[in-house]
């Protein structure tokens, strides 16, 4: 079984883990198979980070590949780990208890991430979960870690193994803030955008007018409307949002190296609209209030389901189908939505291969393939669509036996008119 997104560099990791527990101090034993860690933070010139957010984050290898365990936390519970969080005291100082033994990575991770598990709008502009500062060596005993060589370490930390019923004490992790850009949604009278799914586009330009570069990501708000985006380069940048038709840009930023920018406020020329609260896509256990597209008149409902058959299913009681897509206006509007989520859709080619149709019966008018595969190794026959894990939406065609299907545990609905119209939730 292969996991999207998590090839690293396995030689590394398995070398790490073999060598590095002969080679720190003897540990003291603890009275379970669990183990600690713990230790101290410190910037470049050795001053200690306070106050920074730290994740354990617990990795399995399935097939010669390595990933996090918390993906494998809907199929394979006996393999889940949650995620471990603490944070640095005054003097940069932290402890972690409860790490089960194998491979781990240490992080320092955005403060909203959640306890068990890392969702899709987590990820930042360069492809790997947010991390709030960069991981540049962790020393244990006699040994010191690094990253791989010339890579970009998978979800921002440093991997290593550790073994059952251990103690490991002062370690000591040096970090380097990343560049980001934080900033706070908010409409004309002041109402923060909470818990919403936004559109960030980014622009940068060179200091000296040579280069130039631009980014997008689609975050979700929290409760005071705030949001961060992650940068690499100094330069001067404009930040646009976009929610539901609505768009603010902000006047040219100056940003120098390793520097962030915290204050940055994007105000809506609207008064406040109605949102529906975005899905965790690991916990996709409640089915969604029916809401109206304004432009075409059609509901729409997000769904939970075990699988694409159930979905399809679920629709027909509800005297629905699959959510059919006729143009970028509605598979927007869908995003804008419904969020980033893995969904199912009602496009397949189960009756020929090759000839893929809507269940709606509607004619295949538009298109929003990914450009690559999420893995490609083992993936049998893929007759089924969903949409998702991308800032505006794309499609991904998957089987059975695709990582994805097993993730995929929500699909979109659509009906043209309901019966009680009091149910719709105008938008």
């Amino acid at each position: 079984m292969n996991l999207p997104h998590l090839r690293l560099n396995l030689t590394f990791l398995l070398t790490t883990i073999v060598t590095l527990l002969p080679l720190i101090p003897p540990p003291s034993i603890a009275q379970d198979s669990t183990s600690t860690l713990s230790g101290r933070v410190v910037d470049v010139d050795g001053k200690p980070v306070a106050d920074l957010p730290i994740s354990i984050q617990p990795f399995v290898i399935m097939n010669g590949e390595m990933g996090p365990a918390f993906l494998l936390k809907g199929f394979m519970p006996e393999a889940y780990a949650p995620l471990l969080k603490s944070r640095t005291d005054e003097v940069g100082q932290f402890s972690v208890t409860g790490i089960k033994p194998g491979p781990i990575q240490f992080a320092a991770k955005h403060p909203d991430l959640p306890e068990d598990g890392m969702l899709p709008h987590d990820f930042d502009i360069e492809g790997t979960f947010a991390s709030d500062a960069e991981v540049l060596s962790i020393e244990i005993g006699a040994m010191t870690v690094y990253p791989p060589h010339g890579q970009h370490s998978l979800f921002g930390g440093i991997t290593f193994g550790i073994e059952s019923g251990v103690h490991l004490k002062n370690v000591e992790i040096t970090v380097k803030p990343r560049m980001r850009i934080r900033g706070q949604v908010v409409f004309a009278n002041g109402t923060p955008l909470a818990n919403a799914r936004i559109e960030i586009s980014v622009r940068r330009r060179d200091f000296d007018g040579t280069g130039f570069g631009s980014s997008g990501s689609g975050p979700q708000t929290d409760e005071a409307g705030y949001f961060v985006q992650y940068v690499d380069e100094p330069g001067f940048y404009t930040v646009a949002v976009e929610f539901q038709g609505l768009t603010a840009i902000s006047e040219q930023l100056i940003l120098e190296s390793g520097q962030r920018y915290d204050d940055l406020v994007l105000r809506f020329d609207s008064e406040p609209v109605p949102t529906l609260p975005a899905p965790d896509w690991m916990e996709p256990d409640m089915d969604g209030p029916w809401t109206k597209n304004p432009e075409n008149g059609h509901n729409y409902k997000r769904i939970h389901c075990e699988s694409w058959d159930h979905a399809q299913a679920k629709a027909a009681a509800e005297d629905a189908h699959l959510v059919t897509i006729n143009n970028a206006e509605e598979q927007t509007w869908l995003v804008r939505v419904f969020g980033t989520a893995p969904y199912w859709i009602g496009l397949t080619d189960v009756a020929k291969e090759g000839e893929w149709g809507w269940t709606s019966g509607e004619p295949l008018t538009y298109f929003n393939w990914a450009t690559h595969k999420l893995t490609d190794a083992g993936r049998g026959e893929e007759d089924h669509v969903f949409m998702g894990l991308s800032p505006d939406g794309r499609w991904h065609k998957v089987g059975p036996q695709s990582p994805e299907w097993q993730i995929t545990r929500m699909a979109i609905i659509e009906q043209k008119a309901l019966p009680d119209k009091s149910s719709v939730d105008e938008q």
